[in-house]
């Protein structure tokens, strides 16, 4: 019957494994040992797995730093309160799916018929990720994107237009999308080498472009309602949705976490995002101010859809609205 040794990384994760035949197994730094590992605290000879009925009967072979036993669901098991192992005397049965530490290399004994956690799907975007590599789609979307990035500083621009006073802006906006996307393909290089560079920068730019576009709707949409409450509303929580499904895509493609862990965290780095916020604007509240609200955005006539008044009817007409103002002053 065959053994899987397996080293376990950070949160119980495998990260290597070596199969031996045999009934009998050691483990050590040792060259003749049937598995070895580098870890210069184990011993040259540090244990010895020996078959039985039960699992596999776990001899320390008079090892410096002994075994820990981390978990063990064996019935047969000598092993009584201590974690470690006597190196005199005692040994203990280790069941299929036991685990110890020797040195600070921890390991997992299982059986080559242990059964395996089913297969998870990929996400969509993993599937699709070779397309979204392209170079053929990051050029027409960062094209987009600067030619969205020109354009909104031309509209809100009320000095006569200069390129060098645009670069800076660009220059600047591009350079914080390019750091994101450097950031997402480190991680994923890191956790599971694969940058997805182009990826990561593709859907940063895609998310960019959809960000535009909601603000320039709801910028038409306020213009012709002459709603305040859409930019001090609606805008934000449009924001924080984008934020959100666009860290879920990036963790999608840089991590192995599930679809419910991707969207926990995204959905309270958002929250957490909304907290200080709302936190930082209520020393505000109930203060008054001078000023009145109202949509004061600047836009072409072009895009007043509704119905609207000249600035010369406004100004013809406020003689009549003092005059009501006074009347309901005086009646109440």
């Amino acid at each position: 019957m065959a053994v899987i040794i397996e080293v376990l990384g950070w949160g119980g994760k495998s990260q290597r494994h070596f199969r031996v035949e045999g009934l009998s197994i050691t483990i050590g730094r040792g060259y003749q040992n049937d598995v070895v590992l580098g870890d210069s605290h184990i011993s040259a000879n540090h244990l010895r797995l020996d078959t039985t009925e039960g699992g596999w009967q776990l001899t320390d072979l008079d090892s410096l730093n002994g075994v820990e036993i981390i978990k063990n669901l064996s019935a047969d098991s000598s092993f009584n309160d201590s974690p470690f192992t006597d190196s005199e005397s005692s040994s203990t049965v280790l069941a299929d799916g036991a685990e110890i530490k020797i040195g600070r290399t921890k390991l997992r004994i299982i059986a080559d018929s242990h059964p395996v956690e089913a297969a998870k799907e990929l996400h969509h975007l993993e599937k699709d990720v070779g397309r979204l590599n392209r170079f053929s789609i990051w050029l027409p979307l960062f094209l987009l994107v600067l030619a969205t990035d020109i354009s909104s500083l031309y509209n809100n621009s009320f000095i006569e237009w200069q390129w060098k006073n645009a670069l800076s802006g660009i220059l600047f906006t591009q350079g914080f999308l390019l750091v994101l996307a450097l950031f997402w393909a480190g991680l994923g290089r890191f956790l599971r080498e694969e940058g997805n560079f182009l990826g990561h920068y593709n859907l940063i730019l895609l998310a960019t472009l959809v960000y535009s576009a909601s603000e320039w709707f709801i910028g038409i949409v306020g213009y012709n309602l002459s709603a305040e409450f859409l930019i001090a509303t609606v805008s934000p929580l449009i924001s924080l949705m984008l934020v959100a499904v666009l860290l879920s895509a990036n963790f999608a493609l840089a991590t192995t976490m599930l679809a419910r862990q991707r969207w926990i965290t995204s959905i309270g780095f958002v929250a957490l995002i909304l907290v200080v916020t709302v936190a930082s604007q209520m020393k505000q509240w109930g203060e008054f101010s001078p000023y009145p609200e109202y949509f004061a955005a600047l836009e072409l006539p072009v895009l007043q859809i509704g119905g609207g008044e000249s600035v010369d009817r406004f100004i013809d007409d406020l003689d009549d609205l003092f005059v009501e103002a006074d009347r309901l002053a005086e009646s109440q």
